[in-house]
Formats: C-alpha cells, sequence, structure tokens
C-alpha cells in the first residue's frame, strides 16, 4: 500500500518534469536557446526567394498608377494623396506610371512582400519613389522584356525624413527578375538599403549624385548586369562591423565612373566580371579595427585609375588573398597611386596562391606579394608610357600575354599559376626586353624577375587559359565558372569592352544607413478605414486567416520554422520516452 500512497505523486512529477522538457524543446528560441540552422541555409549566400524570379501573377493585388487616380485590385494596399500605400504581406503587381508620387510600404515587421514590376515608370521629386518604412523583407521582380525606370528630383522634403535614395528600404531588400531597371538619382543615393541588399537578376543601371549602390550590412551580386555611375561610390556598405560585406558571385558589373569602385570591410569576389574606372579605390577594403579583407577567389576584374592622387587599384587596410580568377590593374604613375595596397603597418599580407595578375602603377610606394606566397610572382621597376604595351613570354618563346596599358607606370607585378620559382621569362615593355628569373622577392627598388602569365581572353589578351573551376573562398563551395555574358571581345586594352547592357542612368546609396532608425508605423499618416488592408491568402508571401503560417516559405527562414540540432533532437526523444514510461507506470499502477 506504501507504494500505491506515492504512485500519483510520482507520475505527477514526471509528467510535469516532460511537459517542462517539451516546452522548453518547442520554445526553445524564446527562453534564450539558440536554434541551428542546417548547414544550406546558415551558408547560403542567396536565399529560394532570392532566386525565384518566376512571374505568377495568380492571386497578386494589381496596382494600376496613374496620375489621375491609382486603381487597387485586390487585398492590401491603398491610394492616398497620389500615392500609394503596400501594408500586408503578399504579391503586387505593379504597372502604370506617377510623374510624381510614391510607392510606400508600412507592413509588418515579419511580412514578406514581393513588387512585381511591369514597365512602371515613377518620378518622385521631393521623396523616395519606392520607400520601404517596415517590412521582413521586399523582393522585387523585374518582368522580362519590361523597362521600369525611377527618379527623383535634387532635394527632398521634411516628409522624407532620412530618406536619401530613389528605392529606399530599412530591412532587407533583394532584386531579381530578367527585366530592365533604370534609377537616376539628382538627390544623393540610387539604392539605399539599412539591412542586406541582394541582387541576383535583371538589368540594373543606376546613376546617383552620390553612390550608386548603398547598404549598411551587406551586398550580394549573382547573375546580374550592373551598369554603375556614381558621384561617390559604385558600391559601399557603411556599416564598419567585421560582419559587414560585398559578395560578388556571378553576373557584369560596369562602373564607367565613380571615385571608389567597391567599398566594404570586407570584399569577396568569386566570379563575374568587373570593369571598374575610378578616381579613388577601384577597390577598398576600409575596416580600422583588423578585420579588412580583400578575397578574389575567381572572376575577371580590370581596375583603371587614369588621374586618381594617392589612389589605389585594390587597397586593404590588412588583407588581400588572390587564389583564382584574372586581376588587371591600371595604375597613372603620378600623385603616389599605387597598383597594390596592403597594411603591411598593421600586420597585413598580401598572398597569392591562385589566378593571374597583372597591376601596373607607380613605383614609388610600390608593394608586392608576400614572400610565402605559394604561386610564384614579380616586381620589377620598368617606367613606362601610357598605351604601352607589356609582353611576357616564357623560356621557349611563347607569348603568355600582351596587353596594352592604359596609364603610364614604373612598377609591374605579375602571377600566374604557371609561374615557379627558378623559372626564366623574357619581359617586354615596348621595345626593351629583359630576361628575368622568379624570385618571389618584392623588396622596392630593383625589384626581382618576371614570370609567365596566362592571359585575359575577356580583356583582350592572347588565348584562354581560364581555371577550369573557381573556388569560393568564403564557404568552401566550389563551383564551373560560367562565361561572360553581354560583354564583347577585348581589343588589347585594358579598357571596359562595350557591352549591350542599359546604359547608365540611375544610381543609389543608403545615406544615414545607421542602426537604429525607428521602424514603420504609420509616419505618413493613419491608414483610412476600410482601405484595403485585409489580410492576403493563396499566394506564398501571404497570411491564412489573420495567423502566420510560419515555418519556411520557399527558402526564407522563419524561427519557428528553423531546422533542429542533433541536441534538441535527443531532447525531444528523452522527453517524449520519460512522458511515455510515466503514462504507461500510471496505467499500470491504477490498474493495480
Amino acid at each position: 500500500m506504501s507504494a500505491h500512497k506515492h504512485t500519483d505523486a510520482i507520475c505527477i512529477a514526471i509528467t510535469v518534469f516532460t511537459l517542462l522538457l517539451t516546452v522548453l524543446f518547442i520554445s526553445g528560441k524564446a527562453l534564450g536557446i539558440q536554434s541551428v540552422l542546417s548547414e544550406e541555409n546558415s551558408d547560403a549566400m542567396f536565399t529560394e526567394n532570392d532566386l525565384n524570379d518566376a512571374w505568377d501573377t495568380a492571386g497578386a493585388t494589381k496596382i494600376a498608377l496613374s496620375d489621375t487616380g491609382s486603381a487597387v485590385s485586390g487585398n492590401g494596399a491603398y491610394v492616398k494623396s497620389g500615392d500609394v500605400y503596400i501594408v500586408y504581406a503578399g504579391e503586387y503587381v505593379l504597372s502604370g506610371a506617377l510623374s510624381d508620387g510614391s510607392v510606400i510600404i508600412e507592413a509588418d515587421g515579419d511580412d514578406k512582400i514581393r513588387l512585381m514590376l511591369d514597365g512602371v515608370t515613377i518620378h518622385c521629386e521631393d521623396n523616395a519613389a519606392i520607400r520601404i518604412e517596415q517590412a521582413g523583407k521586399v523582393f522585387v521582380t523585374l518582368r522580362e522584356g519590361t523597362e521600369n525606370i525611377l527618379s527623383s528630383g535634387a532635394s527632398y522634403s521634411e516628409d522624407a525624413a532620412d530618406a536619401d535614395g530613389v528605392i529606399y528600404s530599412r530591412d532587407d531588400l533583394t532584386f531579381n527578375g530578367a527585366g530592365a531597371l533604370r534609377v537616376t538619382a539628382e538627390y544623393r543615393h540610387g539604392i539605399v538599403c539599412n539591412d542586406d541588399l541582394v541582387i541576383a537578376g535583371g538589368a540594373l543601371s543606376v546613376s546617383a549624385a552620390q553612390d550608386a549602390l548603398h547598404a549598411n550590412d551587406s551586398v550580394r551580386i549573382k547573375d546580374a548586369d550592373l551598369t554603375l555611375s556614381a558621384g561617390d561610390d559604385g558600391i559601399t556598405v557603411s556599416n564598419d562591423e567585421e560582419t559587414s560585406f560585398i559578395y560578388v558571385e556571378s553576373g557584369n558589373i560596369t562602373i564607367p565612373s565613380c571615385s571608389e569602385g567597391l567599398e566594404a570591410v570586407q570584399i569577396t569576389i568569386a566570379g563575374g566580371k568587373l570593369d571598374i574606372a575610378a578616381a579613388d579605390d577601384g577597390l577598398n577594403a576600409n575596416g580600422y579595427s583588423g578585420n579588412s579583407v580583400i578575397n578574389i577567389t575567381g572572376g575577371e576584374t580590370s581596375v583603371t585609375v587614369e588621374n586618381g592622387r594617392d589612389a589605389d587599384g585594390i587597397d586593404s587596410n590588412k588583407d588581400i588573398y588572390i587564389s583564382g580568377g584574372r586581376l588587371l590593374i591600371s595604375v597613372s604613375d603620378s600623385g603616389g597611386s599605387c597598383a597594390v595596397d596592403y597594411g603591411s603597418e598593421n600586420g597585413g599580407k598580401c598572398v597569392i596562391s591562385g589566378g593571374y595578375v597583372l597591376a601596373c602603377g607607380s613605383g614609388g610606394m610600390a608593394e608586392g606579394f608576400d614572400s610565402s606566397s605559394s604561386q610564384g610572382f614579380l616586381m620589377q621597376s620598368m617606367s613606362a608610357a601610357a598605351g604601352t604595351t607589356v609582353t611576357l613570354n616564357d623560356s621557349d618563346g611563347n607569348e603568355l600575354i600582351s596587353e596594352i596599358v592604359p596609364c603610364s607606370f614604373s612598377s609591374v607585378l605579375v602571377s600566374t599559376p604557371e609561374m615557379k620559382v627558378g623559372d626564366i621569362c623574357t619581359l617586354i615593355v615596348g621595345d626593351t626586353e629583359t630576361e628575368m628569373t622568379v624570385d618571389n622577392a618584392s623588396s622596392g627598388g630593383g625589384f626581382g624577375g618576371f614570370g609567365g602569365f596566362g592571359g585575359f581572353g575577356g580583356f583582350g589578351g592572347v588565348g584562354d587559359t581560364r581555371p577550369p573551376e573557381m573556388t569560393d573562398g568564403t564557404n568552401g563551395n566550389t563551383a564551373p565558372q560560367e562565361p561572360m555574358q553581354n560583354g564583347a571581345e577585348g581589343d588589347g586594352t585594358f579598357g571596359m569592352p562595350q557591352d549591350n547592357m542599359q546604359e547608365p542612368s540611375q544610381n543609389g546609396e543608403s545615406g544615414g544607413a545607421q542602426p537604429g532608425f525607428p521602424q514603420g508605423g504609420g509616419i505618413f499618416g493613419e491608414r483610412p478605414n476600410g482601405g484595403n488592408r485585409q489580410e492576403q491568402s493563396g499566394n506564398m508571401f501571404g497570411k491564412e486567416n489573420g495567423a502566420e503560417t510560419g515555418g519556411e516559405i520557399d527558402g526564407e527562414t522563419e524561427d519557428v520554422g528553423a531546422p533542429i540540432s542533433s541536441e534538441q533532437l535527443l531532447l525531444l526523444g528523452v522527453s517524449l520516452a520519460v512522458l511515455l514510461c510515466g503514462c504507461m507506470t500510471a496505467f499500470f499502477y491504477k490498474r493495480r
């Protein structure tokens, strides 16, 4: 009988303990336990939604823009004082034109919204043409065969608050699709994003008074054609934390005019084709806490600095790593400019382990690769005028490279996968031939010899010896190198090849992109009653019956749907086993 006396208490204690374990498992993140994402989601630079550019308008709200009164067919949006407000998760198809108005998104902080642009023209004289005050994430899909044109005036009103781009977003923003977008910013920046900016498709042409693309946390580019003309930076990430970066995976980026081409704490070029003509630095890793790095693992990058003073082709405040791709740099031999500059004074290194590099610039402060580099390289003092041809032959007389260098120079740095210490090559600069031995020396003045060069097909070099694969040093993934798109054959010069990309027209930056901006919520006035602010269903961004669908929405990971770790699975199994044992024990003793 004594055992029976305590049976109920024991069973209740076991049940309570098990329920606590189960609640801890289910609500772990809310209680401070970190969910562990799957490797695919945690490492991926681009989500499924970023890459989903399918043009399916079924269930989407249709918005026809018009100066005489925009029309909304569907839920989640309304019109007020000539502006269009989108206030709920869902898909919205925009067509038509506004000569002085804005599309404004004021949704919940976890709402995902897709704007599907179908040949729209939007100009706002004193505010952003598209302004995202609050949302979980906004996707802008460009319909194939359409050109979408956005622009702003030369000054913004007080109502614009801190908006400083033609497209301005406080939250994550993605562009994709097969259409074209032209952005013209007379006031400050073209496209501004206070969080992560993803461009995963489309032909974007941006012309801006200051920055073309400006984000606070990161810029990620894949399969896009970008033409950026900027009074300041072509692409910039303003956050100086170690986690902020620019990542280029593929596509074409042409920057015919800018102060600096790409600027962030960390810059990774894993693929694609970049042609940059800068007045200052072409690539600039600008962090000041010892975390600056430029990492080139693939692609074709050409940087020309013709008239800069104290400017550099590529410049990192700490390290530079090159393990693949092709890099051509021409910096004028005036004003103390360098082809390659890194933070040697801060303990930084410039290391090459793969890829093809030809860098010509000033010899006064020239820096080469670290002697620990696993790939052979050579630096040489060699003065030459602008337009001089640089040729490199191997020991058998085979031409490895022949390039017309557009700027005058007094230093040359070369490295290719074919180079090994001890190789003998012949460097021909204009009419001067010099036989040199590869020795991986980079001391200033009277540098070592030269080595073989594999040629740059896309930049007018002879032959195409590009490696069949490129390695993404960021996450260790390896992918086939994609052919360059829309690029004309080179003419033997460093100059940017003319292609059939969109003409530069608009540009943007995220001005004042600082953390702590107030989120969302009605700063443009209260929503009128009955203003179509109803929940949408039936599409992948909508809500159903007023509740979040939760989980994963086509690759966009929600907290409640994050993949669980092995430890959490073990915890769930133990809790369920204990619960089962408790129930069986209670049932057994109750029967007795």
